[in-house]
């Protein structure tokens, strides 16, 4: 057996990829990225970036760099045949309680693009192109793969993880046994182009259909629009000639526009797959290898990027013998229903926009069920995904009522206005985060209990969890770094922070784990035993079972 190499392997350099080698390289965790294409793509299929994939990316410090290069989205204009466009359905994700209250556009090679230069930046690395995975075999200790490089030589190495981000046809899933259940549910195309005379909001994606026909297009950076196009024969999506294909769908829906010759054109089998399970010991699967939806709704890639957000500090954890690896587990647990809710989602607009067979006026009605549009821009954005049903809380917590709950997102808040400071800044640090919100009846006594708890946190797990005071004034007990007043009470209204005050623990990626009131801070300790195994005298004199 080949030395067992000390980093990670990551199976494919796409966003789920790029992300996860993000998050472990960020916690000292070493890793390589092979990929088997030539090269970085020129081409693309996914194109948005909603809100909640945004938030991570401000907490990866790369949020300023997308807004640079995406376009805003409003959102989604659904133009049912004989409805004039201000009467038609919609889904405005403007109200949504996020800084970024719409969806980026941006074509998916140029959103690689950024990621490869941010993870270069950082830390100096890559993937390696034309490097295929050809065989891979796991022990007990490792897993040893067969690797071709581009000049034809066979290298044989061992790592203690391989994660497989290698998309629908992944090879890891397959050499780890995994069946991959589903079925293709329509064929589409899709386009960049040129367009001339439109007469469509450019700003919003605009969905076009009759009862045989499908076409959505919006404005893309650049001078390129975007089109995507289904019919349930394939006359139009395989034609020879594409820009005749789509004139002719585009005429045959009144949209209006002329297309000019095609920049790049693709077609392919929508799928609807999803994974029996996420990992198999120490081979795991990501993002398009563990599930593959309709591209309605535009969430794809963001459940991929959210997956590689949820593995990446557990499995740094692990590598860095900080963890039991039974917390992997707790990555399929926590993402596999965030997987099916994505595919409900997106089929549930597919049958809207491509029921075909169909007469429109007989879909309308799903736009029209009370709290259609709330449920759906919470569930595409990813605001509404959460834990909540899979997260295990110390043994007589007293229920917290009011604020976010344990497995619920982390909402952000603006602490100070000048200058400025959100609550995400103090979040930003790739450990878990112990807010202490003093309250008004006894803040001094909570100020106490917080640096009580955050000492023997220090102790316990040592590196693992940042404590931050969130207080009316300075406070000499907490350092600079780790104090801010909420001059503008959001993060007291956000986190529904009573008088006498909350202990709120958040995860590395953004979701509260807990929340508790002050006299039980150490249940904080025992909370976080599930992740981290905990270290020095007060583990061993089980003051946690106290």
């Amino acid at each position: 057996m080949a030395p067992i190499k000390n980093e990670v392997l990551i199976v494919g350099g796409g966003p789920s990829g790029l992300l996860l080698a993000h998050e472990l390289m960020r916690r000292r965790v070493p890793v390589r990225i092979i990929e088997k294409r030539q090269g970085p793509s020129h081409t693309s299929r996914a194109m948005t970036i909603h809100a909640r994939s945004m938030e991570m990316f401000e907490h990866m410090g790369m949020a300023s760099r997308l807004e640079e290069i995406c376009l805003e989205c409003p959102g989604n204009l659904y133009h049912f045949p004989g409805m004039s466009d201000d009467k038609c359905p919609r889904t405005d994700y403007r109200v949504l309680p996020t800084r970024f209250p719409f969806y980026y556009k941006i074509s998916q090679n140029d959103f690689e693009l950024a990621l490869r230069e941010h993870l270069f930046a950082c830390y100096s690395i890559g993937p390696e192109y034309r490097t295929e995975l050809i065989a891979l075999e796991q022990d007990k200790q490792c897993v040893t793969a067969k690797i071709r490089h581009p000049d034809g030589t066979i290298e044989e190495s061992s790592y203690p993880y391989v994660v497989g981000c290698d998309g629908v046809h992944s090879f890891v899933r397959k050499a780890a046994g995994i069946n991959f259940e589903g079925k293709t549910v329509a064929v589409m195309s899709m386009m960049d182009v040129e367009l001339s005379d439109v007469k469509f909001d450019d700003r919003w994606m605009n969905y076009y259909f009759n009862k045989d026909l499908f076409m959505n297009c919006t404005k893309m950076p650049g001078k390129y629009w975007r089109i995507y196009m289904s019919e349930p024969t394939g006359e139009y999506v395989f034609a020879k000639d594409a820009q005749k294909a789509y004139q002719e769908v585009a005429d045959k829906l009144g949209i209006g526009f002329k297309v000019g010759k095609p920049a790049w054109v693709t077609a392919w089998d929508v799928r609807n797959h999803i994974a029996e399970r996420y990992r198999t010991d120490r081979m795991l699967i990501c993002g398009d290898a563990s599930h593959v939806h309709s591209p309605s709704g535009g969430q794809g890639m963001n459940g991929c990027m959210q997956d590689a957000f949820n593995l990446g500090w557990k499995l740094a954890a692990v590598f860095r013998g900080e963890a039991d690896e039974a917390i992997l587990n707790t990555y399929e647990r926590e993402r596999k229903p965030i997987g099916s809710q994505i595919s409900k989602g997106a089929m549930a607009t597919h049958e809207v926009v491509m029921g075909f067979g169909i007469e429109p006026a007989d879909r309308l009605h799903l736009t029209q069920e009370p709290g259609w549009e709330h449920r759906t821009i919470n569930l595409v954005s990813g605001l509404s995904h959460n834990y909540r049903d899979v997260t295990l809380l110390p043994e007589g917590l007293t229920p917290v009522t009011g604020g976010p709950k344990p497995g619920e997102r982390a909402p952000d808040a603006l602490l100070v206005k000048e200058p400025q400071r959100r609550l995400y800044d103090a979040l930003r640090r790739p450990q878990f985060t112990l807010l202490v919100a003093p309250g008004t009846t006894a803040p001094d006594a909570v100020i106490d209990i917080g640096t009580q708890v955050r000492d023997q946190l220090n102790r316990l797990f040592p590196g693992q969890v940042s404590t931050y005071l969130i207080s009316r004034a300075h406070e000499p007990r907490f350092d600079f770094d780790h104090q801010s007043t909420d001059e503008e009470d959001q993060f007291t209204e956000r986190y529904g922070i009573p008088a006498e005050g909350r202990l709120v623990l958040v995860r590395p990626d953004l979701y509260v784990g807990m929340a508790c009131v002050p006299s039980e801070w150490n249940t904080v300790g025992k909370y976080l035993t599930q992740w981290f195994l905990p270290r020095g005298e007060d583990a061993k004199n089980g003051i946690l079972n106290n």
